[in-house]
C-alpha cells in the first residue's frame, strides 16, 4: 500500500462505504471532516488521497463500541422498526451520535440485556404455524396412548419458533424435549393459500379443560381445512377464533354430530351451514355497492381513521347503532 490511501482504501480502513466516505470529506463540522491532502487537485490526481494519520484520527471519532438499532434488532430477533418504537416510547435506554456519516441510534449491550431480563418475551411474537417445522398451535401429539398438545407457540425470528407441549399429566415441556421423549405429531398440515374473500366467521369458545376436548377437535378441523393463513386466534378468559369462509370437508351431521353442535353453539358472527360434502363456515357478509362524491368518501375515511378502524368496520358499527335505536 502506498504512503497515501485512496478513497476505497480509506473507506475500508474506517469501515464505511465509499458514499459515506465522501460525506465525511464534505462534513459541515470541520473537526469531524476527513481532510484529503489534495482537495484542490483531486480531479487531476484521479481521486482524493489521505494520510494514514488523518484516517486514524477520523477512525477514533467514528469508532463504534455499542449496538446500532439494526444490530440490537438482530440480537432481539425483531425488526429495526420495533427497536425504533421502543426508542420513541423511551422504553429502552439509548443515545444518538454520528456514525458512518449520519446520525445513528445506539444501545449499550448492558441496557439491551436489562430490557430483555425485564421483558423476556419482547423478542417473540405469537404465531399459529411454522412452515419450516410444520408445528402449529394446539397440534396433537401422542405417545403410548397418551396425548399432548402444543399450547404455546411463539416466533423468535423468521427461522426459529419456541414451542411448548402440555401433556395429559400436566407437564409443560419444550418441543425438543417432547421429541426426545418419544412424542410424535398426530396431524401434519398441508400449507393452504391465503383466501381473498372478505371477513371472518367468529367463534368464542370456553377454554378447554382437557386435552381431548371436542373444542380442540374443532380447531384441528379449522387448521386442516381453512389453514392457519386464514385464521386468527386470541386467548384471554375465552378462546376467540376467527375463520375465513371455508368448507370443513367430511364433517357431516351423520358422522360428526358433536362437532357440528359445538360449531353452531359457539359461533357469534357468521353461519354454520351443513352441506352434502361437509360444513360451510360462512361469514354471513353480503357485498353492497354505492357511490358517493369523492369529498364525502374522503370525509368518511377520516372519521373511520379517527376511531382506528377500516371504513367497512366503521359503517357496520354505525348501522348496528341504528339497529339498536330502532
Amino acid at each position: 500500500m502506498s504512503e497515501y490511501l485512496n478513497v476505497a482504501e480509506a473507506a475500508e480502513e474506517i469501515g464505511v462505504t465509499t458514499t459515506s466516505l465522501y460525506k465525511l470529506v464534505n462534513h459541515s463540522d470541520q473537526s469531524k471532516r476527513l481532510e484529503p491532502v489534495n482537495r484542490q487537485t483531486h480531479r487531476g490526481d484521479g481521486g482524493f488521497r489521505f494520510t494514514r494519520e488523518e484516517i486514524d484520527r477520523v477512525k477514533v471519532l467514528y469508532k463504534k463500541d455499542d449496538l446500532t438499532s439494526a444490530e440490537a434488532a438482530k440480537r432481539m430477533g425483531r425488526s429495526t422498526t420495533y427497536i425504533h418504537k421502543l426508542i420513541n416510547d423511551n422504553s429502552i435506554e439509548f443515545y444518538e451520535k454520528e456514525y458512518r456519516g449520519k446520525k445513528t441510534y445506539f444501545i449499550k449491550e448492558v441496557d439491551l440485556n436489562h430490557y430483555l431480563e425485564l421483558n423476556p418475551d419482547a423478542g417473540k411474537t405469537e404465531t399459529l404455524f411454522d412452515k419450516r417445522s410444520g408445528i402449529f398451535l394446539y397440534q396433537p401429539y401422542s405417545k403410548e396412548g397418551n396425548i399432548a398438545r402444543i399450547t404455546r407457540l411463539k416466533r423468535i425470528n423468521h427461522r426459529k419458533v419456541e414451542a411448548f407441549l402440555q401433556t395429559n399429566d400436566d407437564r409443560m415441556i419444550t418441543h425438543d424435549t417432547a421429541i426426545k421423549e418419544g412424542w410424535q405429531p398426530v396431524i401434519q398440515l398441508k400449507e393452504k393459500k391465503t383466501l381473498t374473500s372478505y371477513g371472518y366467521a367468529k367463534f368464542i369458545f370456553p377454554i378447554p379443560k382437557t386435552l381431548d376436548s371436542v373444542i380442540y377437535a374443532v380447531l384441528e378441523e379449522f387448521f386442516i381445512h381453512a389453514g392457519p393463513a386464514n385464521m386468527r386466534i386470541s386467548v384471554e378468559d375465552k378462546l376467540v377464533v376467527e375463520v375465513r369462509k371455508s368448507v370443513l370437508l367430511g364433517i357431516m351431521p351423520a358422522t360428526h354430530p358433536d362437532l357440528i353442535d359445538k360449531l353452531k353453539l359457539f359461533i357469534v358472527e357468521g353461519e354454520v351451514i351443513p352441506k352434502y360434502d361437509g360444513v360451510l363456515i360462512d361469514t354471513g357478509l353480503s357485498p353492497i355497492t354505492f357511490f358517493l362524491p369523492e369529498q364525502q368518501k374522503y370525509a368518511l375515511n377520516i372519521l373511520a381513521a379517527k376511531e382506528g378502524v377500516s371504513l367497512q368496520e366503521w359503517i357496520a358499527k354505525k348501522i348496528s347503532l341504528i339497529e339498536e335505536i330502532h
